[in-house]
């Protein structure tokens, strides 16, 4: 079996959860080199619930505790995981309902989560 296209697909995807990580985190004020200062009711416009300064404080402590480029890919690796296990559990017919979250029942790019 070539492995190729996986190994490829993977390489790939790493990147871009990265890259979409720590734009999301860029969302928080969180970025490499940058002071992260803390908040008190809003950030770049957006009003913070006391769940968003939370997550948002308890991200900083992280990233102080093991750096932010280790803790970014930390965080894109735990999504990649659930994104493989969703998809297995998708194709093999064990997600609950039976509902398909990345396809239709014909494996065609039309989530059929969203139909539903």
């Amino acid at each position: 079996m070539d492995k190729t296209a996986i190994k490829n697909f993977a390489v790939w995807a790493r990147r871009e959860l990265i890259k979409k990580v720590s734009q999301r985190a860029k969302v928080y004020g969180i970025e490499k080199d940058k002071d992260m200062e803390d908040m008190d009711t809003a950030l770049n416009g957006q009003v913070l619930t006391s769940a968003d300064k939370d997550a948002r404080n308890i991200l900083i402590k992280k990233i102080e505790q093991d750096g932010f480029d280790e803790t970014i890919e930390e965080v894109a690796y735990t999504w990649f995981n659930r994104f493989i296990a969703i998809r297995f559990m998708e194709v093999n017919g064990y997600m609950p309902n039976h509902i398909r979250v990345f396809t239709s029942e014909n494996n065609e790019f039309e989530p059929q989560i969203l139909s539903e």
